[in-house]
């Protein structure tokens, strides 16, 4: 396989999973919204703080089923990432397939990036609930609430309105920069980044199989006791400065480091 084939099939498979994980996100908001009907009320209102505190449990289990199921079954498919990735590799010289514990550890760092997101959403959740209930605020309102905070309401909302938030969240006064973000929060279900669950999840579907390639590559090299790696990539109107400067440049191992160092220290 040529290497413009093997990007080529990258991009598709992030594709596809993306659009899996979508179907999935949209199962787990029926889920959560289908149990959060049932929430003890009186006249509409919220009340019942034990309930609310032990909804904490069964949005766990929930999203464990809905959303971490999917997950586990699209990570079963990165080894044949690596089967493709070994394909492409040999045509430049003899490479051997990696062994199954390092793909498994990199399946399983692939998988804690989703549980993280899992993890801060859940939170999330059931803070919300918790706070609906304590202030006796309207059933229905906190279902459609958590309904957003998992999907959005990107088709219904104006998409101008929300970059002009964002902006003013990030670099307005600070009473401006509060007033945006209730707004993001209250009106589009949006984070200071204008972002919701399934806008972290779908991005990380596309990063999780190109950070799974990038590790086993390094992996293949290390294997073959290559010290000697190419940037690879086309250069187009957008991409980032570092990225038009270094592509299609040879550098060594410590020149590799040396540069993540300086440019995107922190960066994975």
């Amino acid at each position: 396989m040529k290497d413009e084939k093997y990007a080529e099939y990258l991009d598709d498979l992030a594709d596809k999973h993306t659009e899996r994980l979508i179907i999935a996100l949209q199962s787990l908001e029926d889920r959560i919204a289908a149990y959060l009907i049932d929430a003890p009320e009186t006249a509409g209102e919220l009340f019942d703080l034990e309930w609310a505190i032990n909804a904490r449990s069964e949005l766990r289990s929930i999203i464990r089923e809905e959303f971490l199921g999917d997950v586990r079954s699209l990570i079963r498919e990165y080894p044949e990432v690596e089967g493709e990735l070994l394909a492409m590799l040999n045509q430049y010289g003899s490479f051997t397939k990696l062994p199954a514990e390092t793909i498994t550890a990199l399946q399983r760092l692939s998988f804690q990036g989703f549980e993280a997101i899992a993890t801060t959403h859940l939170d999330t959740f059931a803070q919300e609930i918790y706070q609906y209930t304590l202030t006796g605020r309207s059933k229905a309102d906190m279902v459609k609430r958590i309904r957003q905070s998992i999907n959005g309401v990107y088709a219904q909302a104006d998409q101008a309105k929300i970059k002009q938030l964002v902006e003013v969240a990030n670099f307005g006064s600070e009473a401006a920069s509060k007033r945006a973000i209730e707004e993001l929060h209250k009106v589009y279900s949006a984070d200071k980044l204008g972002n919701n669950m399934r806008r972290y999840a779908t991005v990380y579907a596309q990063d999780s199989i190109m950070q799974f390639n990038a590790q086993a590559v390094v992996a293949h090299g290390k294997q073959a006791g290559i010290q000697k790696w190419k940037y690879y990539g086309d250069v187009i109107n957008d991409s980032r400065p570092f990225c038009a400067e270094h592509a299609g440049k040879t550098f060594t191992t410590d020149e590799i480091y040396a540069l993540w160092e300086s440019d995107w220290k922190g960066k994975a």
